[in-house]
C-alpha cells in the first residue's frame, strides 16, 4: 500500500513516524483505513509507566486511522506483562459505546528504554450495526439449550452483548453465551445474533497444572474429588505421584527458562484430578475449573495418562495459552493451541538436544510398540497433514463441533505448525525448501515470547497460522534481529509448509484460473479446451504443483495435459483410474512423476492446461485450475560469442559448411540473439540452420531474398517465432551453424556469425 493512497492526515502521521525511524515499516489493511501492524522505533524513550507510554502512543497515532465520524470508543487495559528480557507488552480491549469487540485487541510492545517498538491493531474502525438488540437474553439462552439438546446437564455461566466479525468481516451484534456441560466438563461459547436470533458461531474450550494439589475422582465424573497430595507430599497412589511430580517438572521449566510463576504468572496452584471416570482415555485442561484432568486409560489403548511427562506438559501449556493467546479452540486457532502445547511438550520432555519428537509414546497403545499419538518430525506418520495444500476446512455454513468435525479438524491441521517447529529446531528439507535449524534454546525463547506477547489477546481470539508466523518473526526480531539465521529459519520453515515467502534466493509463485461460469468440455472432441495462466515472475522451477477442479460424469473419458512455456507436455490424467465423477486434486512430483521434466525450466511465460474428452455420452466442465511453484530466483547474465571466418560456401552442395561455438558455462536461456554476416550473389540459394546443444534446429534463413547480395541481420527470440524453441533450454554445450547452397552458378562466403545469450 503506497502513501499516495492515504488521506492527508494519514500521510502526515506516516511522515512523523518516518522522522523518528526511517526504517520503520507499516502494514496496512486492504483498504488503507488503518495500519494492522507497525514495527520500528515508534516513540522516544520515556520513564513513564508502560500503560502511559502505550496510551500516549495510541493518542499520538490517531491520525493514522481513518475512523468513522463520531465513533464512541474506549480502550480498556486487558493485559500488561513484562517478559524475561524486560520488554513490556500492553494489550487493550476495544469497546464501542460500551459494547466490547470480540477479538478487538490492540497490542503495544515497549522496550526497556520506554520506546514503542511494535504496534498491532485488531480494532473496528466503523460501525453500521445497531447496538439495540431485537433478541433478548432469554431467547439467546433458549437457542443454546436447543442446540445442546435435552438431558445434557447444561448450565449457563455468563451472557453479554458483543460485537462479532464473521469470516467475511461483516459485523454483528451478538449475545456471547458461555455454558458448561457435564459431558466433558467443558466450557462452550455461543454467538447468537442479537437482531435475528441466528447462531453465528460456536466452539468448545475443552482441550483433548509452586503450589500443587492432586485429587482422585475415584473413577467417577467428579471434580476435583478427594485431595491426595499437596505440595511436596508423597503418597501410595502411583498415578497421583506421577501427576504431582510431572506438574512440578513443568512448573520449574517455565520458572527457570522464562521466570514464569505458574500458568497465569501469578503463582496459582497447579491442580489435577486423576482416576477421572472409568477407563477414561483422555486428559484435558478445564478453563472453567482451572485444573488438569487425567483418565486412567482402558489398559489397551492407553495406560494412565498422568505417567507421561509430555502429556502433562501439553495440557499445562494449554493452561498457559488460555491466559495469554486465548486461542478459540476451533479451526486454525485450535490447531495452533494444540501445536504450541505439542512443541512445549517436546521441549520439556527432552533435556538438551531433542532426540524424540513423538507425543504420548510412553502410554499410548501399551501392547503395540513403536507408535505414538503424534510425531512433530513426520506428522503424516500418525494421520496429520504437513502442508497448507492439504489443510482441512469446514464446508461453507458448517460450524465447529467437538464430536462431528473435531472442532474444525484441530488435531489434523496442527501437523502443519508442528512440522514448522521441527524444521526451525532440527532443520531439514520439506517440499523442496531447505531450512537451517537453530539452537533449541533460541527456538524455545522465540516460541515462548510469540505465545505470551505477540499473540497475547484481550478476548478469545481466532488466531491464524499466518498471524502465528508473524508473531514468531516479531519475537525473533526482538530477541535476535531480522538479519540472522534465526529469522531466516522461521521464514523458510513456514514457507516449506506453504505460508509466506522463503528467505534468500527462493520464491513461491502462485497462479489460478477460476472463471465465473465453468468452461464446458466438448464431448468426444480431441481439441478439448485450453486454459492459460501467464506467469510474470522470473526464475527457475524447483518444485511444481498443479491443482485441477473438473466436474464430469465419467472421468475415464478425459485426458488432462499441462503445456509448459518451453514447449514441454506433461500428461496428468490419461483416461485411467476407477470410474467416477469429477476430479478435484493437486498433482505433485509424487503423484505425477512426469512433472519432474518441468524442474529447471524458466517459470516465466504461458502455462496451459489442456482438457479433452475422448469418448461419447458423458459431459462436464473445467471449474478451475491453479499452479504453485517453488522458484529459484536467478540473476540474469549476458554472454557474447562471435567468429570472423570468411569461409567459402561450396556451390550447390547439400553438405554445406559448419562452424561451431562451444559454451562452457551452464544456464537457462532467457533471450537469444544470433548475428549473421554472409556475402553471396544470390542469397535465395541459401539455407542457414543453427543446431542447439540439445539437438533442436533453429531456422535462421531459408532461401528467401532472391538476388540480394548479402545477409546482414540479427535473428532473436524477441521477434522470431522460429527461435522460440531456444527459450528455457540449457545453453551449455556445442552450437553448430550450418550453411547450405542449394542451387548452381553462385558462390559466396560466411564472413561472421555470433550469439548474444541472456541467461539465468
Amino acid at each position: 500500500m503506497g502513501v499516495l493512497e492515504l488521506n492527508e492526515k494519514q500521510a502526515m502521521a506516516v511522515a512523523k513516524l518516518m522522522d523518528l525511524d526511517p526504517e520503520c515499516k507499516i502494514f496496512w489493511d486492504s483498504r488503507g483505513k488503518f495500519p494492522k501492524f507497525i514495527k520500528g522505533t515508534l516513540s522516544r524513550p520515556s520513564p513513564d509507566s508502560p500503560e502511559s507510554i502505550a496510551r500516549r502512543f495510541l493518542e499520538e497515532s490517531r491520525e493514522l486511522l481513518e475512523r468513522q465520524e463520531g465513533l464512541d470508543e474506549k480502550l480498556e487495559l486487558a493485559v500488561l506483562e513484562t517478559d524475561f528480557m524486560g520488554f513490556f507488552h500492553v494489550v487493550f480491549l476495544q469497546l464501542l459505546s460500551g459494547v466490547p469487540v470480540f477479538e478487538g485487541s490492540i497490542q503495544v510492545h515497549i522496550n526497556p528504554a520506554g520506546e514503542v517498538i511494535a504496534y498491532k491493531d485488531f480494532r473496528l474502525m466503523e460501525l453500521s450495526v445497531s447496538l439495540e438488540p431485537n433478541i433478548g437474553e432469554p431467547d439467546a439462552v433458549k437457542t443454546v439449550f436447543e442446540d445442546v439438546g435435552p438431558g445434557k446437564g447444561t448450565v449457563i455461566l455468563s451472557t453479554r452483548l458483543m460485537l462479532y466479525r464473521d469470516r467475511e468481516e461483516q459485523v454483528h451484534l451478538v449475545w456471547q453465551v458461555e455454558s458448561l456441560s457435564s459431558k466433558g466438563l467443558a466450557g462452550r461459547f455461543y454467538f447468537i445474533d442479537a437482531h435475528t436470533g441466528e447462531l453465528r458461531y460456536k466452539f468448545s474450550q475443552i482441550r483433548a497444572a509452586l503450589s500443587r494439589k492432586t485429587y482422585s475422582g475415584h473413577n467417577k465424573e467428579v471434580l476435583p474429588g478427594e485431595l491426595l497430595l499437596e505440595d511436596g507430599q508423597a503418597g501410595p497412589d502411583e498415578i497421583a505421584r506421577a501427576a504431582h511430580d510431572n506438574m512440578a517438572t513443568v512448573y520449574w521449566y517455565f520458572k527457570h527458562r522464562f521466570g514464569r510463576d505458574s500458568y497465569d504468572n501469578r503463582g496459582s496452584p497447579l491442580v489435577s484430578t486423576v482416576h477421572f471416570q472409568k477407563n477414561f482415555n483422555n486428559a484435558f485442561w478445564s478453563d472453567h475449573y482451572k485444573q488438569l484432568v487425567f483418565g486412567d486409560g482402558d489398559g489397551y489403548r492407553w495406560l494412565p495418562l498422568a505417567f507421561a511427562l509430555d502429556i502433562v506438559a501439553h495440557e499445562l501449556t494449554h493452561a498457559l495459552a488460555a491466559y495469554t493467546a486465548k486461542f478459540v479452540y476451533s479451526e486454525e486457532a485450535g490447531a495452533l493451541d494444540e501445536s504450541f502445547a505439542d512443541v512445549f511438550a517436546i521441549l520439556i520432555s527432552n533435556r538438551g538436544k531433542i532426540e524424540e519428537w513423538e507425543i504420548g509414546e510412553g502410554v499410548y497403545t501399551p501392547f503395540h510398540e513403536g507408535d505414538a499419538l503424534r510425531d512433530l518430525s513426520d506428522p503424516p506418520k500418525y494421520g496429520q497433514i504437513d502442508h497448507m495444500d492439504n489443510y482441512m476446512r469446514l464446508t461453507p455454513g458448517e460450524l465447529p463441533d467437538q464430536y462431528k468435525n473435531d472442532s474444525g479438524y484441530v488435531h489434523l491441521n496442527s501437523g502443519i505448525p508442528n512440522r514448522v517447529a521441527c524444521l526451525i529446531i532440527a532443520g531439514g528439507t520439506h517440499y523442496g525448501i531447505s531450512v537451517e535449524g537453530i539452537a533449541r534454546k533460541k527456538a524455545e525463547q522465540i516460541y515462548y515470547l510469540a505465545l505470551t506477547a505477540y499473540l497475547c489477546s484481550a478476548t478469545l481470539s481466532r488466531w491464524t497460522f499466518r498471524e502465528a508466523r508473524y508473531a514468531q518473526l516479531n519475537a525473533c526480531r526482538q530477541l535476535y534481529g531480522e538479519e540472522g539465521p534465526e529469522y531466516a529459519a522461521i521464514k523458510n520453515a513456514w514457507a516449506a509448509v506453504g505460508l509466506g515467502q522463503p528467505s534468500g534466493a527462493l520464491l513461491i509463485v502462485k497462479g489460478e484460473v477460476s472463471p465465473e461460469t465453468p468452461v464446458p468440455i466438448p464431448d468426444l472432441d480431441p481439441k478439448g479446451v485450453l486454459s492459460v495462466i501467464d506467469v510474470e515472475e522470473e526464475g527457475l522451477v524447483k518444485d511444481i504443483r498443479v491443482k485441477v477442479n473438473i466436474e464430469h460424469t465419467y472421468t475415464r473419458d478425459l485426458r488432462i495435459t499441462l503445456l509448459t512455456p518451453a514447449g514441454g507436455t506433461v500428461v496428468l490424467h490419461d483416461r485411467k483410474g476407477l470410474p467416477g465423477k469429477n476430479i478435484s486434486r493437486t498433482y505433485n512430483l509424487g503423484s505425477a512423476p512426469k512433472l519432474r521434466t518441468c524442474i529447471g525450466e524458466r517459470v516465466h511465460g504461458k502455462w496451459r492446461l489442456w482438457v479433452a474428452d475422448h469418448a461419447r455420452e458423458h459431459a462436464g466442465s473445467l471449474v478451475g485450475w491453479g499452479l504453485k511453484f517453488l522458484v529459484q530466483k536467478a540473476e540474469k547474465k549476458e554472454l557474447r560469442r562471435e567468429l570472423f571466418l570468411w569461409q567459402e560456401i561450396p556451390d550447390n552442395d547439400p553438405k554445406g559448411i559448419e562452424s561451431q561455438i562451444y559454451i562452457e558455462r551452464p544456464g537457462k536461456i532467457v533471450n537469444l540473439d544470433v548475428s549473421l554476416g554472409i556475402t553471396h550473389p544470390w542469397i535465395g540459394d541459401l539455407r542457414v540452420i543453427l543446431l542447439m546443444p540439445s539437438g533442436e534446429k533453429l531456422m535462421l534463413h531459408n532461401r528467401t531474398g532472391y538476388s540480394r547480395r548479402e545477409i546482414k541481420k540479427v535473428c532473436s527470440t524477441k521477434w522470431d517465432e522460429d527461435l522460440q524453441a531456444a527459450v528455457s533450454k540449457e545453453m551449455q554445450g556445442t552450437w553448430t551453424l550450418k550453411v547450405f547452397d542449394l542451387a548452381e552458378r553462385d558462390t559466396g562466403t560466411l564472413d561472421s556469425w555470433g550469439m548474444c545469450i541472456v541467461y539465468e
